[in-house]
């Protein structure tokens, strides 16, 4: 019996993410009938004091190391001329000890800090993550999201998501997920004293940490928090598109089902990447198609079967493209040449300005809709195919 890809999206999670996910699951709540705006008006909010905070630690931290170099330099060793490096050195060592100790609890700072932001966010969203599929994957996503590790390189109803990736670029990706944060500090911190201060600002070094520090954190949780939202959203236009195309789907020929499958597993392989959106677009739709089991994924064979596919069926697998082109971690360009060249198929035009359009809308806030998928084309009219 094949698992659910929602029970193994973490096969392995270590305690953090456990942790971060329970916690979530505990404080979300059900999607209720408060205005949309207002939950967006107030997860800008968390976003900007999560930014915001952020930038605060930073200048802290580099207050805190500048303001420690100026005083050795300055009131220890008298500007540091006729000093030594043997005379130097036990005090330089406490120093960049306590440099290294200020970091450390700024680096954890920032990740509680963006964790804090992240569950605040998906309360607020009304995402529910203690039924259904929430916990096995979009909590776990979550969770990921805040702590900056990679999308599990798993299977999705037997599709691989990597199967275009090599095993030395995915290597690669993951030892540059785990050292993204600790060590991109750590080499601002080295071009700092390293670089910089072998320029003519040498003597403002230890002032410019602190705004440097801060612009550099808050790029980080920046980052952090936009893909948080991301994950938060997606959710809800993927049950938008469920419900607006997928009501009924147990009345579509097996044919159509085929090619719908086929299309959403090929742009999952296209986007490289087992993002949670797209892993819980993959579910929805399976549930919705009522089809269980492993996906022999063969684009090339199905696709022959697309002139067959009428008016709302097009339509239906046009959007259902579209949406799996903007949920994903990033817009690919074998993504967007797929839906080109089915858009293409049935005599219709892609405007891959408005897909990018759709992206931004759905990380504002903005509820993606059938008619803002069906916006992305036009002469989109089978009848002109």
């Amino acid at each position: 019996m094949t698992v659910p890809a929602t029970e193994t999206y973490s096969p392995d999670p270590n305690i953090l993410e456990r942790s971060f996910a329970a916690h979530l699951a505990r404080h979300s709540v059900a999607t209720g009938t408060e205005d949309r705006p207002g939950r967006v008006r107030r997860i800008s909010r968390v976003t900007r004091w999560c930014i915001g905070l952020s930038a605060l630690a930073g200048i802290v931290s580099g207050g805190l190391i500048g303001g420690g170099e100026i005083w050795m330099r300055q009131g220890l060793f008298d500007g540091m001329e006729d000093v030594g490096w043997r005379e130097a050195l036990p005090y330089w060592t406490a120093f960049y000890a306590f440099a290294g100790v200020v970091s450390a609890v700024e680096i954890v700072l920032l990740y509680a800090l963006a964790l804090s932001g992240i569950a605040r966010v998906a309360w607020h969203a009304g995402l529910p993550l203690a039924r259904g599929d929430g916990r096995g994957l979009l909590a776990h996503g979550l969770a990921r999201a805040g702590l900056e590790f990679p999308n599990p390189q798993v299977t999705v109803h037997g599709i691989d998501p990597y199967a275009h990736v090599s095993k030395w670029k995915l290597a690669a990706l993951n030892l540059a997920y785990k050292l993204k944060v600790g060590v991109s500090s750590f080499i601002l911190r080295v071009f700092l004293r390293r670089v910089a201060a072998r320029m003519a600002i040498r003597g403002m070094v230890p002032l410019l940490a602190g705004p440097l520090y801060a612009v550099w954190n808050a790029f980080i949780v920046w980052r952090i928090m936009t893909e948080a939202r991301l994950r938060t959203l997606g959710p809800f236009a993927v049950d938008n598109l469920i419900a607006a195309h997928f009501r009924d789907a147990g009345t579509l020929g097996d044919t159509e089902k085929d090619v719908i499958l086929h299309a959403a597993g090929e742009m999952l392989t296209r986007g490289r990447d087992a993002h949670p959106n797209q892993v819980y677009l993959m579910t929805r739709l399976c549930d919705a198609l009522e089809r269980g089991g492993d996906i022999a994924l063969d684009w090339n064979a199905t696709r022959r079967h697309l002139p067959g596919l009428d008016a709302a069926g097009r339509t239906r697998l046009l959007d259902l493209m579209t949406l799996s082109c903007v949920i994903g971690a990033r817009i690919h360009r074998e993504q967007t040449a797929l839906l080109r060249g089915v858009c293409r198929d049935f005599g219709a035009t892609l405007h891959e300005d408005r897909v990018r359009d759709l992206r931004k809308a759905l990380r504002r806030g903005h509820q993606l809709t059938a008619r803002d998928l069906s916006g992305a084309r036009s002469d989109a009219d089978p009848a002109a195919a």
